[in-house]
Parts: C-alpha cells; structure tokens; sequence
C-alpha cells in the first residue's frame, strides 16, 4: 500500500513495503526525482548495548510500520505521519505527541531489532507539505523504553532511488565541502578513483553502493545539499538551530546502477526512558538552479545567527603576509629578529601591512601542539616582541598562528593531558591523524579543560606579543567527530561544533577588552562560525571540483582569503598559468590575497610583474567590495567570447554595480546584463542614464565600449587579463 501527500507544487508517496519514499513529483516540471529500484528505508538506526563498548557494524535490521495517518493542518498544510516500533513493548505514537489512526496489522512487515531481540524502541516520523510551494517539512521523534541499548546514531531523511531528468550527466551537485564544490555527474565521479583517494572527503565502497559522508561543522561548511540539472534543481537541508553534529551523506550505486542517495546522519545519546527530536529538515523541488538553495538556506538560518561587526580598518584590507618559514621539520628560514625586515619586504614588493605569524612556536609548524611557546632557536619571547612593536609602529598589524585542533603524540605532555582531551570513540579509542611525519590525536572542543587551555593561550598572545589577530588553524577545517568520552564536561557526543562556538563567543569579546580592534580568523568555513571571525582561509583542491562561488553567494558578508602564491609541485609554465587561474579566482570573489613572500624568492620577473599588478587591480576592487553584496553571476544575461571567460556581479550599496572579469584567455567578445539588473530605465545611452568605466592589471582605468541592445545593456570584455567594469547611475 502506498500513502500520497501531495498540493499543487509537489507530490510524495510513501511505500508500506520498502518503508521508504518511492516518488518525489515536481509538478511544475512533471519530473519524477525517484527513478529507480535502490529506494531506502526512510530511516535507520544505531544502537549500543549499555556498558559494552564499540560501534554496531550496521543499523538496526528492519522496520515494522505500525500506524499511518494523513491530516491537514489550519493553516493548509498536509501531513503524513507515520510511526514505528520495536516488537512487543514498542512505543505508540500517541506517547510522543501524535494520534494513531488506521493501525496495520500486527503481525505482518519487517521489525525494527537490536541484534539478538526484539527492543522497546519507537519512531514516528512526519512529513508536512506547505500549503503554496514545493517545499516538504520532515521530522523524526524516538523513544527510547529498553532497559540495555541506547540509540546513537540515526540516518534520517534516507532518500535513494533519485536521478533528475531523463540524463544522467546533467545532472550537478552542489555540496558544502569546505566553501563549496559543484560535482557534475555525481554518480560517475563519487565512484570514481579520483573521489575514492580524495583523503580524508573521500568516497567510500561498501556492498550495496558508493557512498561520501562528511561532518558538519567544519569539513561541511553548511547544512545543505542541491541536486540542479538544465530543467528543475532539489534541495535537501536540515534546519536543525542547535547546530549539532551532523553528517551529510551521498550514496550512488556508480555508472553501472546510476542512481542517488541522500541522507543525514545525526548523534544522539538516546537512553532509557529518554525521547529525542531531529529538529527539521526541509526537501523542496524546484524549477531552478543551485542559487535558490543558497537563498532558501540563508532564508533560514538568518533566524538563528547574526552577521559578524569587524573593525573598520579591515574593511580597506585585501592583502595578508603570511609568513611559515620560521622552522620547519628542524630547518630554520627566518628567525624573530628578521621580523622587521620581513615586514619591510612584504610592505614593499605588494602593500601588505597584515603579518601572520605561523611556525613561531616550540619546535616549529606542525610539532609540538598545542604547546604555544616560542621557540628557543628562533628567539626570545622579547625579540619576538621587539618584531611585533615594529610591525605596530609601521601602521602595520600582527595575527598569530594557533592550532585548534590537534595534540602531538610526542608532546611531553600527551600522557597526562593530550590523552586526557582527546576526542574518545565508542571503543575509547582516540583519533589519530598525521601530518608529514609527525602524529596527532584531534582533541574534544566541547571539553572545557580544553576549551580553557584555548582561551588562555590566545589572550596571552595578545596580551604578550601585542597581537591583533588569532588564526585558529583547522577549526573550521578538518573531520568534527562525536566524542564519547564521559569524564569530560560535555553532555551528549554531537556537541563538537556548540564547543567551537563557546570558544569563539568568549575568546572574541576577551580579546577586544585588551584591544578593541582585535579579530579571529579560522582555516576554512563553517556558517555558524562566521559569526564571529573576520577571515576565512578558504582552500578546498582545485581538481576536485572546488566551488567557493557556493559558501560566498551563501554568505557574502563572510571574508575569503584565497592563497595566490605559486604552487610547489609545479615548475615552468605550468606554475604561472595555475597561479594566474589562483588569482583570478580570488579576484571574482573579492577575497583577500594571501601571499608568502618566500614563495616568490624564486619567482621570475614575469610573475612578479602580474602579482604586483593583479595586487594594484585588487586595491582598486576594494572600495567596491567593501560597499557591495556579491551576487555572483545574477543578472548577467550571457557571455559570447571567443574563449573562456567569467564574470562575477556585485550590487552596490550606492545604486552600482561592479563586474569583475576573467579573462585570461583575452579573449575578444562581450556580456550582456538584464537591464533591470542595472537599475536602468529605458533602452538607450540618453534615457538609460548610466557611466561605465574600467579598471585593468595594474589598475590603470579607462573607457568601456557598450550599448544598448533589446533591453539588455551589451558590454565589450577589457583586453586585459584581469579587469572590472564599475557601473554608476548619474
């Protein structure tokens, strides 16, 4: 038997005997999502028993339905809510909150089981169409009456089955790893050997498909997935304000069985006698692409967290020194006393006054965390404070480099302190991790010994040293993992990222009483922690499918810093042409460069000329980008070129508009923007009422060639590489 929740917008049907969603119906494009065989149980559950230790080595085994009923709500909305049990003592729905109504029989369908028996575990699930839009609202409550096995994780909404359109290869991800990735042909590619060595955002395979799951807060940037092709886009979120743990999973059976999955995975701690709400997740379809789900998300959690205020004097900044080559692995480059000089060269060769201060610290970069001293072979704390002084009395500032995240198994103190913050599994075991040569454990965020040694450390920093910002390295970065350890302060293991965010709420406030203008910068993104930092150090692997378009049009209050600084690996041409892509990139999205002077040392005069020059053009951007909203490419009708070229849009707070332009193939051509993009009345040069000029490499302006055409104003690309044209109404 199948139950149909269907409005105007959107039909979905679920299946009493695959307990799982068997069509998803866009109406207005009359796409059916749902194509295939691999449909999922609509959820799954893990469970261990009270006093042992370990992960089951899969869910719960089968699903009984008990109840199903269908009712609208005052306001017109529909609900489905659908409740199941465990066997003989299984929780009614009518304990949780809802009415039972149509009862199945009994004795027929699968069992929700722990291994072994039958368990008093009850779920009821609900499903609720708005009344006048594509959208579908689901929640999942479970209580938990056994006397032994606690429920630790549930994969809730689990959707398989899915394709859009009627090609396979149309179809485009949009997923939140790191700022963003769009993955064309997402059940190629996940099966592929590319996503299946893609480190630690890696796929995996298991028997029945392939699948990737990352966590959010942190190697997720955000809560959110969107699946677009040329005709109709789905977007999946869970709209969860306690911002727990949460993985975001992607299933595909590969090239051979082409469909999709998916899910998210949530941690509870459900014990005995204990009741549990996922929060909301929202699906809804549409006939647009990825920017609707930007928006959607935005939309929601813009009632949850509040955009960041940052000193003024950031807002002119769009240039960072950093400087990682004190010590590394025992070599020494530079050593405190250099930081004048240091200073001197960056403020010369590329205007940055913004030093950051990396591989400062007890044996160097990546050794000896989180044991934040300076070291001895570098310096003494004075000279280090002598380097610093100078830097201030330049008009220039300093941020210090601070690991997060990690503790070093070789530390003197991993016995009686790494290993007492560590981040516990279910067996006790710790997560280990490797950088280099050296080893490391991930410690607990949400522990507050921890959380303290934090705090301490970096108000020490400015307190000490003079400095205006903390870089926290990895904090937004690297795997969040669940923490099962009960000897520290927290209460459930899904609290990693709140531990974050208590860090950063009071760290912040701290630092400004010992210097208002002070800041904190992380390693990558998370939506939650933007909040509170100035800058994102965003990098994702340019050859996986990297988008930082998506976490910036998500978020454009949020500052990216884009590394522009030649590759290692890379020598000759090749070198040049991956830094001119780095730096166009950060160009369209307005991000402060960072640049390390070291890594010009060797750099020829070619490369020195466009980085001096692509520096001058982004100065020039900058009055712009502080005043505008990124847009992206909203408002551009088309490019034709006659090769590859991009463009991005920025609104103005003044009523302009800026476009800055990719054109490293100078090409020769032109794009077009919808005239009510530009605010323009009419359809000529006299009524339009509008002054254009560009800016080019090195930041010479001059004049643009455009016009209007069929409501549309037509703007020729600058020849220069890197440009931007400024749009002003007179």
């Amino acid at each position: 038997m199948q139950h149909k929740l269907e409005n105007d917008f959107i039909a979905v049907t679920f299946d009493e005997s695959s307990l799982g969603i068997v069509s998803l119906l866009n109406k207005e494009t009359g796409d059916d999502c749902v194509k295939h065989e691999q449909v999922r149980p609509l959820l799954a559950l893990w469970t261990s028993k009270r006093g042992e230790t370990g992960r089951p080595a899969g869910p719960l085994e089968g699903i009984r339905l008990l109840s199903c009923q269908s009712a609208a709500t005052a306001d017109g909305s529909k609900m489905l809510e659908l409740t199941f049990e465990a066997g003989p003592g299984g929780i009614r729905s009518s304990e949780l909150g809802g009415a039972v109504s149509n009862e199945l029989d009994g004795g027929g369908g699968n069992v929700l089981n722990v291994p072994g028996r039958n368990a008093a575990i009850g779920a009821v699930v609900r499903i609720r169409l708005a009344p006048a839009s594509g959208e579908c609202y689901w929640s999942l409550e479970i209580r938990n009456e056994d006397a032994d096995y606690d429920v630790t994780e549930v994969l809730f909404p689990y959707l398989g089955g899915m394709q859009l359109g009627s090609n396979r290869s149309e179809n485009q991800l949009v997923y939140p790893h790191h700022a963003g990735e769009k993955i064309g042909d997402p059940v190629l590619h996940y099966a592929s050997d590319k996503y299946m060595n893609f480190w630690r955002a890696q796929s995996f395979h298991s028997d029945d498909c392939y699948y990737r799951e990352i966590n959010y807060c942190g190697l997720a940037s955000m809560t959110w997935m969107y699946l677009h092709d040329r005709k109709q886009g789905l977007y999946f979120s869970s709209h969860d304000e306690r911002f727990p743990l949460t993985g975001l999973r992607v299933e595909t059976g590969g090239p051979e069985e082409p469909w999709l999955g998916l899910s998210f995975r949530k941690f509870p701690q459900v014990g005995t006698g204990e009741k549990w709400h996922s929060g909301e997740y929202c699906l809804a379809l549409t006939n647009c692409d990825w920017h609707w789900g930007a928006k959607r998300y935005r939309q929601w959690i813009d009632g949850h967290i509040a955009m960041p205020e940052h000193p003024s004097f950031l807002q002119d900044e769009y240039v960072l020194h950093q400087c990682y080559n004190f010590k590394r692995q025992e070599n020494i480059d530079k050593r405190f006393a250099d930081i004048p000089a240091m200073y001197d060269q960056g403020k010369s060769a590329f205007d940055m006054r913004h030093m950051l201060l990396a591989s400062w610290n007890r044996k160097g970069f990546d050794r000896d965390y989180p044991e934040f001293q300076p070291d001895m072979e570098l310096g003494t704390p004075w000279e280090l404070y002598e380097g610093c002084s100078y830097v201030k009395e330049q008009n220039g500032f300093v941020t210090f480099y601070i690991n997060a995240r990690i503790f070093d198994v070789d530390s003197d103190f991993f016995p009686t302190l790494g290993r007492r913050w560590a981040i516990k599994d279910q067996e006790g075991g710790m997560m280990h991790e490797e950088y280099g040569p050296n080893r490391f454990v991930a410690l607990c965020p949400s522990h507050d010994e921890w959380q303290n040694y934090l705090l301490d450390m970096s108000r020490w920093m400015v307190r000490s040293y003079g400095a205006t910002g903390i870089y926290l390295d990895q904090l937004g970065s690297a795997d969040p993992y669940p923490c099962y350890d009960s000897g520290h302060s927290h209460v459930r293991p899904d609290e990693f990222n709140t531990g974050y965010l208590r860090v950063l709420r009071k760290l912040l406030p701290e630092m400004r009483k010992m210097n208002p203008d002070s800041f904190l910068m992380i390693e990558n993104c998370g939506d939650i922690y933007g909040s509170h930092v100035w800058g994102n150090l965003t990098w994702n692997g340019e050859k996986y499918d990297e988008f930082f378009n998506l976490y910036k049009y998500t978020f454009p209050e949020y500052v990216q810093i884009n590394m522009v600084n030649p590759r290692r690996g890379l020598s000759g041409s090749e070198r040049y042409e991956q830094l001119r892509r780095d730096t166009a990139r950060a160009m369209l999205l307005g991000a402060v460069f960072w640049i390390g002077m070291d890594k010009f040392k060797d750099a020829d005069d070619i490369t020195l000329r466009f980085m001096e020059q692509a520096v001058k053009l982004r100065g020039k951007l900058q009055p712009f980008v502080r005043q505008g909203v990124y847009v992206d490419d909203d408002g551009i009708a088309f490019i034709r070129a006659s090769g590859a070229v991009k463009v991005s849009h920025w609104i103005l707070q003044d009523g302009g508009h800026l476009y800055v332009i990719d054109n490293l193939s100078k090409a020769t051509g032109y794009f077009e923007v919808e005239a009510a993009s530009v605010g323009a009345v009419g359809e000529s040069a006299d009524d339009g009422g509008l002054q254009l000029w560009t800016a080019e490499l090195g930041g010479d302006e001059g004049e643009v060639s455009w016009q209007w055409l069929d409501g549309r104003l037509r703007m020729a690309l600058p020849e220069s590489e890197l440009s931007c044209i400024v749009v002003n109404a007179r």
